[in-house]
């Protein structure tokens, strides 16, 4: 049971957070009387609070991590640890367990007796508490009560254990691909596609609706393209599942986009660009005013790199945004806007728009038409550097991209900083590839290269600074990835 002062810190945050009012409280109060109940889950019950913002309430007020059950994969095995009536009678869950430690999910992180009697029943294990909504460890119970049901008999546990193997392996990317007769299921790990399992259509139905509702598609529809996201925190993680359904002749296929918030944005160091390519990026942001482009495929990392850039210059003394569709991760000090979620109709609305707000540095997530380019371009003519990404192979190809989209090389080359182009290749460890890192091709734009290309208007007389082939002959010749990988990004174009 709660004690008085953790009743009249709930109240009063409450009360001071406008999730209820006065009155309600005192409705509340008067019930927890008669029933000797939880105020949280009597106001829950009576229908004045939402269970996620109760939640949400503990964990400030505790200073424990929420973990969210309803994604969460959990092991007979694990669950099983504890006896179904001590979890039951202290609304407690565990979620992983080692040798040594004990993850457990509980609904009250106040009750202390609680507390006490599940660390007698784990003795000689740390046990690490989290909060979890009272709904969610139900549910568990009532798998536990069960005593030996298979947990991937029922089709949303199933789609736990996906989402929970997809994030410990740290793919980028889930796909459902349907067929005739099953649901393929694949996973992105370090750019590469490894299938992860089939699952019958039976329950791919039951997990395609629960798909569509955490991301607020429309459940009705299934002949149209549809995108949405949603947050999930998995023991300490926040993790940003950005959700895709595209139509096809068997179905619907869904690809979930993951996003570990939890990790934050890399530093530029951390990034694995070889010295001089790291030199060369730091210098990027040396500068006063200018446009930079980063350009390369979709997965190539050019936004991470672009962020990494924001870090470095990130500082009180400047005024730093950006506009992106979707924001993928937070920087501190910086003020990012989501293109969506602001009600912009495009990135050249939003550019001008933000213009009105005194920025230093901009950050553009993507330039893809002449609008956009045009008012990016006048951005870095009146004093503020502007970074951005561009669809084209490599730096050659995004100036004459940006000639496609009808911009002339006077609109942009006296401003044009350089163009960075990028590709993630793996890395190769005791014969095992593990991780990644990028390779670079760049061209900088010296007075002299500017000069020239405004005379002639011969984008023919560019000459990268570093090419793929130079970056790819120190990769090989440090022994930091082998020739099948340098194929499998680039085929044989620099071999």
């Amino acid at each position: 049971m709660e004690n008085c002062l953790a009743f009249r810190k709930i109240g009063e945050t409450l009360s001071n957070r406008g999730l209820l009012t006065k009155e309600q409280i005192s409705i509340v109060a008067k019930a927890q009387r008669k029933s000797y109940a939880l105020f949280g889950r009597l106001a829950v019950s009576l229908g004045f609070l939402k269970e996620d913002d109760l939640v949400k309430i503990l964990s400030e007020l505790y200073s424990i991590e929420i973990v969210s059950l309803e994604f969460l994969y959990i092991d007979k095995k694990t669950l099983t640890s504890i006896d179904y009536n001590i979890a039951a009678q202290n609304l407690a869950i565990p979620f992983f367990i080692d040798r040594r430690r004990v993850k457990i999910a509980i609904a009250d992180p106040g009750d202390l007796r609680a507390i006490d009697v599940l660390n007698a029943g784990f003795r000689g294990k740390k046990l690490e508490f989290f909060i979890a909504k009272e709904t969610e460890i139900l549910r568990f119970l009532e798998i536990m009560k069960c005593d030996g049901e298979d947990i991937e008999r029922d089709p949303l546990l199933l789609l736990n254990k996906i989402i929970f193997e997809a994030i410990e392996s740290k793919a980028s990317d889930i796909h459902f691909e349907p067929a005739e007769n099953l649901v393929r299921v694949r996973l992105r790990i370090d750019g590469v596609l490894r299938v992860l399992k089939t699952i019958d259509l039976d329950s791919w139905a039951r997990i395609r609706s629960k798909l569509k509702l955490i991301s607020n598609l429309d459940i009705t529809e299934n002949r149209r393209p549809q995108s949405g996201h949603t947050r999930i925190y998995l023991a300490g993680k926040i993790v940003d599942l950005r959700i895709s359904a595209h139509p096809g002749i068997f179905g619907e296929n869904f690809v979930a986009r993951i996003f570990d918030l939890s990790n934050g944005v890399s530093s530029l160091l951390e990034l694995g660009f070889s010295d001089e390519d790291f030199s060369r990026l730091k210098r990027v942001v040396s500068f006063p005013s200018g446009i930079f482009l980063i350009v390369g495929p979709t997965g190539s990392g050019k936004t991470t790199t672009l962020y990494s850039l924001l870090k470095e210059i990130s500082s009180p003394a400047i005024n730093i945004m950006t506009l992106e569709d979707p924001v993928e991760y937070q920087i501190d000090g910086v003020r990012q806007l989501d293109l969506r979620e602001e009600g912009i109709l495009s990135f050249a609305d939003g550019v001008r728009s933000i213009l009105r707000q005194d920025p230093d540095v901009m950050l553009i997530g993507e330039i893809r038409d002449e609008a956009t380019a045009a008012t990016a371009i006048r951005a870095s003519l009146t004093g503020r550097l502007v970074l951005a990404t561009l669809h084209a192979a490599n730096p050659i190809e995004g100036i004459r991209r940006l000639l496609d989209l009808g911009l002339k090389l006077s609109d942009f080359v006296p401003s044009l900083i350089g163009i960075f182009s990028q590709r993630l290749v793996r890395r190769v460890i005791d014969g095992k590839y593990k991780g990644r890192f990028p390779l670079a091709e760049y061209l900088y734009f010296s007075k002299g290269l500017k000069k020239n290309l405004l005379e002639t208007g011969d984008v023919n007389l560019c000459e990268v600074d570093k090419s793929f082939q130079d970056s790819i002959k120190e990769a090989l010749d440090s022994n930091f990835t082998d020739l099948a990988e340098i194929k499998r990004v680039f085929g044989n174009a620099y071999i």
